[in-house]
């Protein structure tokens, strides 16, 4: 699997863990467009090296782990961001 679409897959299965929680609001969080957002999820774009550190603390997640784990088979990841996060 490659880089890309690991992280792809990761960003898109963290946020179907969170009720509620979409495109828009992460994107707005992030500061770019949900258009932006939804190619990162994709796997159309890469997102510049601010946004991608900006997923990983949104999701509490260390980079390493996103571009390299496939974290829906990992059963020790903890997939729900913290609450703050949302609120921002």
């Amino acid at each position: 699997m490659k880089t890309l679409s690991i992280m792809s897959d990761n960003i898109r299965y963290l946020r179907m863990q969170v009720p509620d929680l979409t495109q828009s609001k992460i994107s707005d969080h992030l500061g770019v467009t949900r258009d932006a957002y939804a190619k990162y999820e994709m796997g159309k774009t890469t997102p510049p090296l601010d946004v991608l550190l900006g997923i990983s603390r949104f999701f509490d997640v260390s980079t390493d782990l996103l571009l390299t784990t496939d974290l829906r088979k990992c059963k020790t990841q903890e997939a729900v961001p913290p609450q703050e996060n949302l609120d921002t």
